[in-house]
């Protein structure tokens, strides 16, 4: 049997996680999401399939380059069983991240989600079962010192081979 939530108690749901993910320390996700979650991120990252891999394949290395991140939604809206959120994370670009040397300075992260929520079989709650995600990584080469059009103009000057690496195949 389907238990569907209001839209109050779903935006709750990811205010609650938030609130822990602002602790910046791995472990706390368990509460909210399901275990086999599937985290879909911008091109980059790309898709993380269950909570194991979301937690040390993808935050662990996000909380060691951005150690005091904290997002904040600037709009969370709700319908049916889904929730979504457009919002900043304020943090200090500390260590490498997705190839990026960090600039040791604060920068501000924009993003977007959407929460698909579920009935977990385990526990038979609510919890969080699919995030499609989209980060401003151009943002976040901005701020960082790029150029973001001379790098676009160089990435979009080259054929996709020349980014290849030898030791790829």
């Amino acid at each position: 049997m389907k238990t569907m939530k209001t839209p109050e108690q779903n935006k709750q749901l990811v205010a609650d996680m938030y609130a822990a993910m602002n602790k910046n320390v791995l472990g706390l996700m368990e509460t909210y999401w399901k275990k086999d979650m599937v985290w879909e991120g911008p091109a980059g990252i790309g898709t993380m399939h269950g909570l194991d891999e979301f937690e040390y394949d993808y935050r662990q290395a996000f909380i060691r380059a951005f150690p005091d991140k904290h997002a904040t939604d600037l709009v969370r809206i709700s319908e049916g069983d889904w929730v979504a959120a457009a919002g900043i994370q304020e943090t200090t670009f500390a260590e490498e991240w997705l190839g990026i040397p960090p600039s040791g300075k604060k920068i501000i992260m924009r993003y977007m989600d959407f929460w698909h929520i579920e009935t977990d079989p385990e526990s038979g709650e609510r919890k969080l079962a699919e995030n499609l995600v989209l980060i401003d990584i151009l943002g976040v080469l901005e701020q960082a010192g790029y150029d973001v059009n001379k790098v676009l103009k160089f990435v979009g000057s080259k054929p996709p081979g020349f980014f290849e690496h030898p030791d790829d195949d």
